[in-house]
């Protein structure tokens, strides 16, 4: 799969989209002062709208959105809009938006330079020998960086099923669907992850 890495000065009055073995992922980043957690969900839910608006030839304002059966959000098409899918994060002052037009996708961003309850975390939402191989870690910079690294390959293929992070991997679906998908990490700002999961085609 070629995945094309983009910003918004790629961003063009008519944007092609992906072809059936590319993916494009936007990663953006707001300066916003105030409450950064707020301003870049607005903002990235704002460059949303111009990106799908860009692809499909829809205006922004008439861009209709319905959810599936998990709840993720699922761009309805009028006329001969071109079939998308995708996905967006965001984590302190960046966000990242993917996009394919062959096959469900999954993005997810962290910010690692912060606190989190990692045991609990852990205990949670990885699987069994994810947790094991997290325990053995004993540096903690070694062992917070790594579990950010699991958070996001975690979260970015359950945000690709449709699910957040109260699925289970006990789950028999979930389970056989794991081996179906590619989970691959990509450049990152300072102090930031980014995954992406795709299924294979």
């Amino acid at each position: 799969m070629d995945i094309k890495l983009l910003n918004l000065g790629d961003l063009k009055p008519s944007l092609k989209i992906p072809e059936k073995e590319e993916l494009h992922v936007f990663t953006i980043a707001s300066e916003a002062s105030g409450n950064l957690h707020k301003s870049i969900r607005e903002y990235s839910h704002m460059q949303l709208r111009r990106i799908l608006s860009s692809y499909t030839g829809i205006p922004c304002e008439r861009l209709s959105f319905t959810t599936g059966k998990h709840g993720k959000p699922v761009l309805s098409h009028t006329g001969n809009a071109p079939s998308l899918h995708f996905n967006l994060s965001h984590s302190g002052k960046y966000a990242v938006l993917a996009f394919s037009s062959h096959t469900p996708i999954g993005i997810d961003i962290e910010y690692t330079n912060r606190k989190a309850n990692i045991d609990k975390i852990a205990a949670r939402i990885f699987l069994p020998e994810e947790i094991k191989k997290l325990k053995r870690i004993s540096d903690e910079e070694e062992k917070r960086q790594y579990f950010f690294f699991l958070w996001t390959r975690t979260e970015s293929f359950l945000k690709g099923l449709g699910f957040g992070l109260s699925a289970s991997f006990s789950d028999k679906k979930i389970q056989e669907e794991y081996s179906l998908w590619k989970i691959q990490s990509l450049p990152a700002p300072k102090d930031y992850i980014i995954t992406l999961a795709y299924r294979k085609l």
